[in-house]
């Protein structure tokens, strides 16, 4: 009877271990801002991405990944849908650093679209 319950709280160990904390992956005693180009949107569970390009100190383009809520946590406010963001769309981004500083992520905490006020901020668990 042991075993079957040790092999029962295994079998969902990984399922635990899949999803990551913000804490974790993010510093959260450090804020950063970004501005750059949205490349990709990526409306899913467990968490929603964007790629934005930012121009690097010596010009050329980094590649950052930006990771935000849920499509649940993210829809209920109802200011944010799967067509909120597009590719094309300037954006400046503050948040969380990546632990990895050389990995170019960021939790997202505000983000800004110039172009036309529109704005967020929040922050999720």
């Amino acid at each position: 009877m042991l075993g079957a319950g040790v092999v029962i709280l295994l079998a969902g160990a990984g399922r635990i271990f899949a999803h990551h904390s913000f804490a974790a992956e993010y510093d959260s005693s450090q804020k950063i801002e970004v501005e750059g180009v949205v490349t990709e949107f990526v409306w899913r569970n467990p968490h929603s991405f964007m790629k934005i390009d930012v121009a690097g100190k010596d010009g050329t383009a980094q590649s950052w990944v930006i990771e935000w809520g849920s499509v649940t946590q993210l829809s209920k406010e109802g200011q944010i849908t799967r067509t909120t963001l597009r590719p094309g769309d300037h954006i400046i981004v503050s948040g969380p650093p990546a632990r990895d500083a050389s990995s170019h992520r960021m939790l997202i905490g505000s983000i800004k679209r110039p172009s036309d006020g529109w704005e967020w901020s929040g922050r999720f668990k």
